[in-house]
């Protein structure tokens, strides 16, 4: 009597846990929709999330047609839930993924003993029906691209009339010490830039040190949903007072970076040299889930000053790299 009480207890303390996952289920398909860039319904998402569970135990399968989801385990049928009438009901399918979460870690021992990983599993799964820029994050440190490691991501130095600066992230750092750099050699007659090797970073600092450079104009524009685009513009003044800019570029040079070498090439500023850079100029929405991991959601792109579009096009460099600036 006392195992069966226990195991009556254990299961509907699983019940409980699985239908606190409802209210982060009916965010994720409440949230998703309305920030990512194209259309996605909460179906969608729940089905990609739920056939996430057999990456959890291979004898997990999840049956999807017109009006039904249906669980199967070692190839038996374990439960059949019949899908919302409204497709676009986030609370009802928060629900079924409920539930059916609820019977894999029935059924599968392998999951039971996991039923406290499965939301992130299925939230992880349920993004490849997304695009590629759109991630899942075990916790918002990753998600912002903070290492535990701290690691130098600016360097600056003279090379004869030359100031050389290199920028592997930007960061909340970065706009600080560029500035600093210039102040310090500000009779040097050139400044040379490398971002090759640069994934991007914080895009705010990239927009503000275009701005250094520029004497008004366009730094960048978003595009997202809503048809109206959102602008960042250069204030008075050039930092630099006109003097000559290279900016070294390559195919890892991604988002942030490119954003900023673009405005200053398209301005007129800079002359970039190098390869075609990687072209990421997706914007990603974060959206932290109550297990503190993160959902990183593509909710617009960035464009050019001219208005070009940089995701899946990139940059072209100006001329090639000068062998002295090779690594």
């Amino acid at each position: 009597m006392k195992s069966f009480l226990f195991l009556l207890f254990l299961l509907l303390w699983r019940f409980d846990a699985f239908a606190a996952d409802d209210g982060g289920w009916r965010k994720i398909y409440t949230q998703v929709p309305e920030a990512y860039v194209y259309n996605v319904t909460p179906e969608e998402l729940a089905v990609a999330a739920l056939k996430s569970l057999h990456r959890v135990d291979k004898n997990l399968t999840v049956g999807n047609d017109k009006t039904r989801l249906t669980l199967y385990y070692k190839g038996k049928v374990v439960k059949v839930l019949r899908k919302p009438e409204d497709r676009q009901d986030a609370a009802s399918w928060a629900e079924l993924s409920t539930m059916m979460s609820l019977a894999a870690a029935e059924y599968s021992p392998i999951a039971g003993q996991r039923d406290f990983e499965l939301p992130d599993i299925m939230a992880a799964g349920m993004v490849r029906v997304l695009d590629k820029d759109s991630k899942f994050y075990g916790d918002m440190d990753k998600a912002l691209g903070i290492s535990s490691v701290n690691k130098r991501t600016f360097a600056a130095r003279r090379d004869g009339n030359d100031l050389y600066i290199k920028i592997t992230a930007f960061n909340k750092q970065t706009l600080a010490e560029v500035k600093k750099a210039l102040e310090e050699n500000a009779a040097a007659a050139a400044l040379v830039l490398d971002l090759r090797g640069c994934p991007g970073g914080m895009l705010g600092e990239a927009i503000k040190m275009a701005d250094l450079f520029l004497d008004g104009g366009i730094i960048a524009s978003t595009r997202g949903k809503q048809p109206e685009e959102v602008y960042y513009t250069a204030d008075a003044g050039d930092m630099w007072r006109g003097k000559e800019i290279t900016i070294l570029v390559d195919k890892q040079t991604a988002s942030a970076a490119e954003v900023l070498a673009a405005a200053l090439q398209e301005q007129g500023r800079a002359e970039i040299a190098g390869e075609k850079t990687q072209g990421k100029g997706s914007i990603q929405k974060l959206l932290p889930l109550p297990s503190g991991s993160v959902l990183a959601i593509t909710n617009g792109f960035f464009m050019t000053p001219s208005g070009r579009e940089l995701n899946g096009k990139g940059i072209f460099p100006d001329k090639k790299v000068p062998e002295f600036y090779e690594n």
